[in-house]
């Protein structure tokens, strides 16, 4: 019957230990090795984190940036995509009436008016967009749809006009209604005139969403879409000279829309810049930490290696006394 006495039991509890770190050693260098990082940073940077906690915060930031352009950049290209829609719809609409002045039969006017309604109302679509949750052209009034019914604006726009108007009558009104401080204000634009706030880019820097459904290149857009709307049901109070005048003052007022658009389209891509720079400028501040907190973290391969060989041969070591020791007894040692 084999026995153990106090002093072979704490041999074999401090072999045990010996062991047991040497193995935890050999795993964690080994991991080491396999991440290229160090298991232990706080250890490897001799506990100064200061320089890596900084680095950490950068790439907060920087994230915090790409992500406010990028989101930034998508309403601006919401935008400009939804006047680029209506600038087809009106340099499709004023050749067509140009050329159904040419036509003398009521009917083919009339079919020309509704093409003109269905394009105002297209219209009024694309500036109801909701993008990310928010109306983006309803100012600060994000949340709220920006126009009204196309129908109900029309039928407002067509209740003031005079009995009889003649083409002067109707493009005067028209002009009239949808100027600033007009019933357009209260009656067809339901958001607000104050723009969204800024989106702060980083380094002081940022942009703003400040064209709104009441910027004056959509007010001409959609005013001369609602004059080409109101020949469908005014053809047949008036005289063929009178109606080829309105045919020709709706083309005409779609052609002159276009500068005031064109000037809104620039000022939203002077905006879509500023982001696409902002955005340019996070990413390469992202990956310029990325680089330095890699460094921070990283292991040498080399000097990795040779604590691995290291912390091995006195792992085998251990195993090979452990082994010897186990097998000791009076004969062994007394040979």
């Amino acid at each position: 019957m084999n026995t153990h006495g106090s002093g072979d039991l704490a041999q074999t509890l401090m072999l045990r230990r010996l062991g047991g770190g040497l193995r935890q050693t050999v795993a964690r260098i080994g991991g080491e090795i396999a991440s290229g990082q160090h298991a232990d940073t706080a250890r490897a940077l001799g506990g100064n984190l200061m320089q890596l906690a900084s680095v950490e915060q950068g790439l907060v930031q920087a994230a915090r940036h790409s992500s406010s352009a990028k989101f930034g950049a998508t309403l601006l290209a919401a935008q400009q995509n939804a006047l680029e829609q209506i600038s087809q719809i009106t340099n499709s609409l004023a050749p067509d009436l140009r050329m159904t002045m040419q036509a003398t039969s009521p009917d083919a006017i009339s079919a020309a008016g509704e093409r003109a309604r269905a394009g105002f109302e297209d219209a009024i679509g694309l500036l109801n967009m909701k993008v990310a949750g928010r109306h983006i052209f309803a100012g600060i009034a994000g949340d709220q749809r920006p126009f009204a019914e196309p129908q109900a604006i029309l039928d407002a726009l067509a209740s003031g006009l005079p009995t009889a108007p003649s083409p002067s009558d109707i493009t005067s009104h028209v002009a009239s209604w949808f100027a600033t401080g007009g019933p357009f204000d209260s009656l067809a634009y339901l958001g607000h005139s104050a723009p969204n706030g800024a989106i702060d880019l980083g380094d002081g820097n940022s942009i703003r969403l400040d064209v709104t459904g009441a910027d004056q290149g959509l007010r001409e857009s959609l005013a001369a879409l609602a004059l080409g709307a109101l020949i469908a049901p005014l053809t047949t109070q008036m005289q063929p000279s009178d109606r080829r005048a309105l045919l020709a003052a709706g083309s005409d007022a779609m052609i002159a829309s276009t500068d005031s658009r064109i000037a809104t389209q620039a000022r939203i891509g002077t905006q879509e810049a500023r982001a696409a720079n902002a955005l340019a400028r996070a990413e390469a501040k992202a990956a310029a930490f990325q680089i330095i907190r890699t460094e921070l973290r990283e292991a040498d391969p080399y000097e990795r290696a040779t604590a691995l060989e290291a912390a091995t041969q006195k792992l085998d070591a251990l195993y090979l006394v452990t082994a010897r020791l186990s097998r000791l007894s009076l004969t062994e040692y007394l040979r």
